[in-house]
């Protein structure tokens, strides 16, 4: 990957990467591509299954569910974490509303790193409880 300093960072600023000890957070960034999707592309559809975590680097989003748009999302921001880690299904669509530039990490090099590395796999049940309690105050 090229800019790991940049892109190490980037994970590091994340919430769902901010209890994951660096060691882990380094394997995160040499696992993860740099993609970048064109304005109006479909990245996650609701209801599909679990294909990556995805970190945005810059660009805007936005989420929908049952065809409603419930959120933007910008650098820093993140999605796809709850049904990777839990292997559940998408529970909201997510769509590039300008150009974006997003860190994916695939589920099953995910799900590999966290099996072998103690640090992320550690920091996993707290991550999951955070982002949990947050959707849950997004959506009250």
């Amino acid at each position: 990957m090229t800019d790991t300093p940049g892109m190490l960072e980037l994970l590091r600023s994340a919430p769902i990467f901010s209890r994951v000890p660096e060691p882990s957070l380094e394997r995160l960034v040499d696992i993860a591509k740099d993609i970048t999707h064109p304005a109006g592309h479909v990245i996650v559809r609701q209801g599909g299954g679990a294909h990556a975590i995805h970190v945005i680097v810059s660009g805007q989003a936005e989420v929908s569910a049952d065809g409603t748009v419930i959120a933007s999302l910008g650098p820093g921001d993140h999605f796809g974490e709850i049904a990777v880690m839990e292997g559940l299904r998408r529970t909201a669509s997510v769509t590039a509303a300008t150009e974006l530039r997003v860190l994916a990490i695939d589920a099953t090099s995910f799900r590999r790193l966290a099996q072998s590395d103690a640090g992320l796999a550690s920091s996993l049940p707290g991550v999951i409880a955070d982002r949990l309690r947050e959707l849950d105050e997004r959506l009250d």
